[in-house]
Protein backbone atom coordinates (compact mmCIF):
# COMPACT_ATOMS: atom_id res chain seq x y z
CA UNK A 1 0.00 0.00 0.00
CA UNK A 2 1.21 3.45 -1.16
CA UNK A 3 1.81 6.32 1.42
CA UNK A 4 -0.54 9.30 -0.12
CA UNK A 5 1.83 11.00 -1.53
CA UNK A 6 0.02 13.52 -3.61
CA UNK A 7 -1.58 15.11 -1.10
CA UNK A 8 2.36 16.77 -0.97
CA UNK A 9 2.06 20.14 -3.32
CA UNK A 10 5.47 22.24 -2.50
CA UNK A 11 9.09 21.35 -2.42
CA UNK A 12 9.19 22.63 1.14
CA UNK A 13 6.48 20.06 2.28
CA UNK A 14 8.37 17.33 0.80
CA UNK A 15 11.97 18.41 2.42
CA UNK A 16 10.03 18.42 5.52
CA UNK A 17 8.71 14.70 5.66
CA UNK A 18 11.99 13.79 4.23
CA UNK A 19 14.12 15.74 7.16
CA UNK A 20 11.69 14.03 9.40
CA UNK A 21 11.80 10.65 8.30
CA UNK A 22 15.73 10.79 7.86
CA UNK A 23 15.96 11.47 12.06
CA UNK A 24 13.33 8.90 12.64
CA UNK A 25 15.23 6.72 10.44
CA UNK A 26 18.51 7.45 11.96
CA UNK A 27 16.94 6.54 15.53
CA UNK A 28 15.31 3.67 14.40
CA UNK A 29 19.19 2.20 12.98
CA UNK A 30 20.03 2.72 16.67
CA UNK A 31 17.88 1.19 18.26
CA UNK A 32 18.06 -1.86 15.87
CA UNK A 33 21.96 -1.83 16.56
CA UNK A 34 21.17 -1.75 20.28
CA UNK A 35 18.46 -4.58 20.10
CA UNK A 36 21.06 -6.57 18.19
CA UNK A 37 23.73 -6.32 20.86
CA UNK A 38 21.24 -6.99 23.29
CA UNK A 39 19.45 -10.19 21.73
CA UNK A 40 23.21 -11.69 21.19
CA UNK A 41 23.87 -11.03 24.77
CA UNK A 42 20.42 -12.44 25.82
CA UNK A 43 20.78 -15.28 24.06
CA UNK A 44 24.13 -16.11 25.31
CA UNK A 45 23.19 -15.59 28.76
CA UNK A 46 19.77 -17.61 28.40
CA UNK A 47 22.00 -20.78 27.24
CA UNK A 48 24.61 -19.79 29.68
CA UNK A 49 22.12 -19.92 32.56
CA UNK A 50 20.57 -23.23 31.27
CA UNK A 51 23.81 -25.26 31.26
CA UNK A 52 24.72 -23.77 34.83
CA UNK A 53 21.24 -24.88 36.20
CA UNK A 54 21.74 -28.47 34.66
CA UNK A 55 24.91 -28.44 36.56
CA UNK A 56 23.72 -27.23 40.19
CA UNK A 57 20.87 -29.65 39.55
CA UNK A 58 23.39 -32.67 38.94
CA UNK A 59 25.20 -31.05 42.19
CA UNK A 60 21.61 -31.01 44.38
CA UNK A 61 21.05 -34.57 42.94
CA UNK A 62 24.28 -35.88 43.73
CA UNK A 63 24.73 -34.62 47.35
CA UNK A 64 21.16 -34.56 48.66
CA UNK A 65 21.39 -38.73 49.75
CA UNK A 66 24.97 -38.49 50.66
CA UNK A 67 24.29 -36.10 53.53
CA UNK A 68 22.04 -38.42 55.41
CA UNK A 69 24.75 -40.87 55.15
CA UNK A 70 26.91 -38.95 56.94
CA UNK A 71 27.69 -38.55 60.88
CA UNK A 72 25.62 -35.41 62.54
CA UNK A 73 27.97 -32.70 63.51
CA UNK A 74 31.31 -34.35 61.70
CA UNK A 75 33.42 -31.81 59.31
CA UNK A 76 32.67 -33.83 56.43
CA UNK A 77 28.73 -33.25 57.04
CA UNK A 78 29.09 -29.86 57.04
CA UNK A 79 31.06 -29.40 54.44
CA UNK A 80 28.60 -31.07 52.52
CA UNK A 81 25.76 -29.73 53.75
CA UNK A 82 27.12 -26.45 52.82
CA UNK A 83 27.94 -27.15 49.49
CA UNK A 84 24.48 -28.61 49.16
CA UNK A 85 22.79 -25.16 50.49
CA UNK A 86 25.14 -23.39 47.70
CA UNK A 87 24.22 -25.14 45.10
CA UNK A 88 20.36 -25.56 46.03
CA UNK A 89 20.77 -20.81 46.25
CA UNK A 90 22.80 -20.80 43.14
CA UNK A 91 20.01 -23.24 41.24
CA UNK A 92 17.50 -20.55 42.70
CA UNK A 93 19.51 -17.32 42.19
CA UNK A 94 19.82 -18.71 38.49
CA UNK A 95 16.29 -19.28 38.14
CA UNK A 96 15.03 -15.92 39.63
CA UNK A 97 17.49 -14.26 36.75
CA UNK A 98 16.05 -16.17 33.80
CA UNK A 99 13.01 -14.02 33.68
CA UNK A 100 15.69 -10.90 32.94
CA UNK A 101 18.31 -13.67 30.98
CA UNK A 102 16.26 -16.29 30.26
CA UNK A 103 14.86 -17.89 26.92
CA UNK A 104 11.31 -16.19 27.50
CA UNK A 105 13.97 -12.48 27.47
CA UNK A 106 15.68 -13.45 24.67
CA UNK A 107 12.61 -13.85 22.12
CA UNK A 108 11.42 -10.59 23.58
CA UNK A 109 14.38 -9.20 22.07
CA UNK A 110 14.35 -10.98 19.03
CA UNK A 111 10.41 -9.75 18.50
CA UNK A 112 11.75 -5.79 19.38
CA UNK A 113 14.21 -6.09 16.91
CA UNK A 114 11.99 -7.71 14.19
CA UNK A 115 9.42 -4.49 15.22
CA UNK A 116 11.91 -2.42 14.66
CA UNK A 117 13.29 -3.75 11.59
CA UNK A 118 9.74 -3.62 10.17
CA UNK A 119 9.50 0.25 10.99
CA UNK A 120 13.11 0.71 9.11
CA UNK A 121 11.99 -0.63 6.07
CA UNK A 122 8.84 1.03 6.04
CA UNK A 123 10.47 4.05 6.69
CA UNK A 124 12.54 3.76 3.56
CA UNK A 125 9.58 3.15 1.85
CA UNK A 126 8.46 6.27 2.91
CA UNK A 127 11.47 8.26 2.03
CA UNK A 128 11.54 6.34 -1.77
CA UNK A 129 8.09 7.94 -2.09
CA UNK A 130 8.17 11.24 -1.24
CA UNK A 131 11.46 11.17 -2.89
CA UNK A 132 9.91 10.36 -6.14
CA UNK A 133 7.33 12.64 -5.51
CA UNK A 134 9.36 15.74 -4.79
CA UNK A 135 10.79 14.90 -7.84
CA UNK A 136 7.15 15.58 -9.72
CA UNK A 137 7.21 18.78 -8.46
Amino acid sequence: MSFPVELITTDAEAALLLENAQHELRDLNVRETVLQAQGERTSESAADITADLTAQGAIITALTPVVSTLPAGSKARLNTEGDLRRATQRRDNLTASQQLRGAVAALLRALDLRQVQAQIAEVKTFIEEVTARRATL
